[in-house]
């Protein structure tokens, strides 16, 4: 057996152990909250969705529900103009779910204005070709 299958044993041997072991506890009712608020707030067209490449943070602005999330290092935090709660997300996989969601999100509408732009560029041309022609 070579090294990387002796390696690739014992790391599901650990893994298993540790399941077994140390088992992930369920996830809190509040974190399950605060997870959907925010894939409704991002799948929400009138949300304002941002990202700030350096920080890694990932905000959401909703004007109509009066709602402003930061999403930042496994922390949730929201904020209206009565309360502000920050929620801590412990499960790997809804943490990881809701940073894929907004950024596949970001990215659709970034292809949405690209398209518009180019859209655009290639109305102008016609134009200029008509008006030229």
């Amino acid at each position: 057996m070579n090294k990387e299958k002796k390696s690739g044993l014992l790391h599901r041997f650990y893994l298993y152990l540790k399941n077994k072991f140390d088992p992930t506890p369920p996830p809190k009712e509040e974190e399950l909250y605060a997870v959907e608020i925010c894939k409704k707030l991002i799948m929400n067209i009138n949300s304002k969705l941002t990202n700030a490449p350096i920080s890694f943070k990932r905000f959401i602005k909703n004007d109509e529900n009066n709602m402003f999330i930061v999403i930042n290092n496994r922390t949730i935090t929201l904020i209206n103009h009565v309360y502000s709660y920050n929620i801590f997300i412990e499960d790997d996989n809804n943490y990881s779910d809701i940073c894929m969601l907004f950024d596949n999100e970001v990215e659709k509408r970034r292809e949405e204005i690209e398209t518009e732009i180019k859209n655009n560029i290639q109305h102008s041309l016609k134009e200029i070709l008509r008006k030229v022609s």
